[in-house]
């Protein structure tokens, strides 16, 4: 397995297409993200097929709050670039061995995300409603 680049991310930064983002700072800190912000780190992979092992393996470290037993940081934690490094190549050495396990559960874990991005858009046109048969009674006449 090919092991990706990780750097702090920078606006000067050339895409390659195969990268995906990581949050530094605060207590959302490995959660993995799709666009780059201020603070974060970039994952530079060779292929698309190692951008989603590794994007969907932090996805799961974050949601775990695998990271913050490595935060620092008294007023903003943040983690450092190393620390993230070392446990990224460590979990995805001990996920590579179950490879069709984790894959499956990937699988799973993509169609809960896709279930709970359609819930929220329920919820989202639910409050709409909501305002609207409200204001259609506060409105001036």
């Amino acid at each position: 397995m090919h092991i990706p680049k990780f750097q702090t991310y920078s606006v000067k930064h050339q895409s390659t297409g195969f990268e995906f983002y990581i949050l530094s700072k605060g207590l959302n800190s490995g959660k993995s993200l799709l666009t780059p912000c201020p603070n974060s780190f970039v994952c530079i992979c060779k292929s698309q097929e190692q951008k989603d092992f590794y994007f969907w393996l932090l996805f799961g470290l974050w949601k775990a709050k695998y990271f913050h037993q490595f935060l620092t940081g008294s007023v903003i934690p943040f983690i450092r670039l190393s620390d993230l490094k070392n446990e990224i190549l460590t979990q995805a050495e001990k996920v590579s061995k179950q490879e069709k396990e984790y894959k499956n559960t990937v699988d799973k874990i993509k169609q809960l995300e896709e279930k709970e991005r359609a819930i929220r858009q329920n919820l989202a046109l639910i409050n709409d409603l909501k305002r609207a048969m409200i204001y259609r009674h506060l409105k001036s006449k």
